[in-house]
């Protein structure tokens, strides 16, 4: 007859591997802007964005939404199609401080709508798609 009793806890030699430092992936753009500064990091057909470029560009995103107010913990909203400007928007309202909604373009304006307001974003970015 098996047995019903929970089965003993590993024992304290037996933990779990410590996991590696946490980094934000604004940071991680910045060090490989310092590493491979002209080596491309984000590339659609004639668009290419090396990563001194991104980093640079995500800086002054991120200045711009802090000087119109954007403060960390702020909802930024973005509908557009996947290029390299729409991810260094992503990656910039992130060094900001901002919490990113990527909204879809392709719903019904109700829907779009609706989300937008359970994202209840300070700013909405859109491109010629949306």
């Amino acid at each position: 007859m098996p047995s019903t009793s929970n089965p003993s806890p590993p024992p304290d030699d037996a933990a779990a591997p410590p996991l590696a430092d946490f980094r934000f992936i604004a940071d991680l753009v910045r060090d490989h802007a310092r590493e491979r500064p002209r080596q491309p990091a984000l590339i659609q057909g004639p668009i290419a964005l090396s990563w001194g470029e991104l980093d640079a560009l995500m800086d002054r995103i991120a200045a711009g939404l802090h000087r119109d107010g954007v403060l960390p913990g702020a909802a930024v909203a973005l509908a557009g199609s996947p290029t390299p400007l729409h991810a260094a928007l992503f990656l910039g309202a992130l060094r900001a401080g901002a919490v990113v909604a990527p909204l879809p373009h392709s719903v019904s304006a109700a829907d779009f709508a609706s989300m937008l307001g359970d994202a209840q974003a300070q700013l909405l970015f859109v491109d010629d798609a949306a």
